[in-house]
């Protein structure tokens, strides 16, 4: 028994030093999301207390190369309410390494029937311009999406006043719509 385990010792210990040899000769290429290269991607979905009424959205954020800052995105919204319909609101958040909201979208609304009236399913397509610092910047991105009440709105308003913020602490351009006051 203690010869299988000795033996077993030394084929791990060469095992290890033979991955680390391979490590280094061929290194293994990642995209490291606090570097700002390559594509950032999330997904989400979100669904009403009672379960009726759904959104959807995928997004990806260009943080490098000539499409630099370009937020693409997908939303779908889908109401199994039989009568009514209802408008879902989405916006996105960029956040940098430290979690710091760098960059926030409008809120896009998109409005459906009830299931038994209309339109009751829709995918929407729409993007975003960052300016490339922040895009560069951004580690993660956040999906915000519900009922587009007007609680929402006012929701919207205190993150672009929070951007604005911490984009005067962090030295980075200011967004395209302005900072509010």
């Amino acid at each position: 028994m203690m010869m299988i385990t000795k033996k077993f010792k030394s084929l791990m210990a060469m095992v290890t030093l033979t991955c680390m040899a391979l490590l280094v000769l061929f290194p293994v290429s990642t995209t490291n999301a606090y570097t700002g290269a390559g594509p950032l991607t999330q997904q989400s979905s979100w669904q009403s207390s009672d379960g009726g009424r759904n959104m959807y959205t995928d997004v990806t954020l260009q943080r490098s190369g000539p499409l630099a800052g370009q937020l693409d995105v997908m939303t779908r919204t889908k109401n199994n309410v039989l009568m009514t319909g209802f408008t879902g609101g989405v916006f996105i958040l960029l956040r940098n390494a430290d979690g710091a909201v760098i960059g926030v979208t409008n809120m896009q609304k998109f409005g459906v029937d009830g299931k038994w009236i209309g339109r009751y399913d829709r995918t929407d397509y729409w993007n975003w311009s960052f300016d490339p610092q922040i895009a560069a910047a951004t580690a993660s991105v956040q999906i915000i999406q519900q009922h587009a009440a007007k609680d929402f709105s006012d929701q919207l308003a205190y993150w672009q006043g929070v951007v604005c913020g911490n984009l005067d602490r962090l030295n980075l351009p200011k967004p395209p719509y302005g900072c509010p006051g």
